[in-house]
C-alpha cells in the first residue's frame, strides 16, 4: 500500500509539471521570455521531485508494507505510554 502512494504522489507531481510546461511554452509563444524561463524553471524542479518521488518509493518499499501514517502513529502512542508509566533510570527522583 505504501508503495502505491509514493509513486501515486509522484505522479499527481508529474502531472503538475506538465501542466507548469504548458504555462511556460504559452509565456515563451507570447513574447514573455521571463514568464516563460521561471515556469520552465518550476517545471524542471517538479520533473526532478515527481520522478525522485516514484524511484525513491520504488527503492525503499517492498510493497508489503502498511500506510505508514497509521503505524506510526500508533507505534507512537504506544511508545509514549510506555514511557509515562515506565520512567527512565536517569529521571529524577
Amino acid at each position: 500500500m505504501t508503495r502505491v502512494l509514493g509513486v501515486l504522489i509522484g505522479l499527481v507531481i508529474l502531472a503538475l509539471a506538465t501542466v507548469m510546461l504548458g504555462d511556460s511554452l504559452e509565456g515563451w509563444n507570447n513574447g514573455y521570455a521571463d514568464i516563460g524561463f521561471w515556469w520552465g524553471i518550476i517545471t524542471l524542479f517538479l520533473t526532478i521531485g515527481g520522478v525522485s518521488a516514484i524511484v525513491g518509493t520504488l527503492i525503499h518499499t517492498d510493497g508489503n508494507q502498511p500506510i505508514p501514517i497509521l503505524s506510526g502513529f500508533k507505534k507512537g502512542l504506544i511508545l509514549f505510554y510506555q514511557g509515562v508509566e515506565k520512567p527512565s533510570m536517569t529521571d529524577e527522583k
